[in-house]
């Protein structure tokens, strides 16, 4: 009787992929949880890597259409956002501020969707040279 005692339960059975999958649509660790049927501490405890390994995927994936939107599909909405998040741009109410080598130039609206077109123009042509667009790729780097 004194090894019934002492006995631990039986380990969750929980699927890596499953928590990985997970992970990479955005869920958390303690809606994983709650979808696996277990404790968060659970899955912190022991899919700590996966959940990262899945979060990371998942903003690859998110960041990779994103940029394929902006440059092949001509998405101008996707790429005013690439440019406020990757070139450090920003709307103000009475244009855009462009810090540049601790230069600040305002532009209106027009100018804005003017220097965007453009620089959509200069970026597909790069993806043109290195072969990621136009048949000669998919898009996504991979040849």
């Amino acid at each position: 009787m004194a090894n019934l005692l002492t006995m631990a339960r039986p380990r969750k059975q929980i699927d890596p992929e499953k928590v990985e999958k997970l992970a990479m649509v955005g869920c958390p660790p303690n809606e994983i949880a709650a979808e696996l049927g277990c404790e968060h501490k659970t899955i912190d405890r022991r899919f700590g890597g996966v959940v990262k390994k899945g979060a990371e995927r998942g903003k690859l994936r998110i960041r990779s259409k994103l940029f394929k939107m902006a440059i092949e599909e001509d998405n101008l909405g996707a790429a005013i956002f690439l440019a406020k998040a990757w070139c450090g741009m920003r709307e103000r109410e009475d244009g855009v501020t462009v810090n540049v080598s601790q230069t600040a130039v305002t532009l209106n609206p027009a100018q804005v969707k003017a220097n965007l077109a453009e620089l959509q123009k200069i970026v597909l042509a790069e993806a043109k040279r290195l072969n990621f667009v136009n048949g000669n790729g998919n898009g996504n780097g991979e040849h």
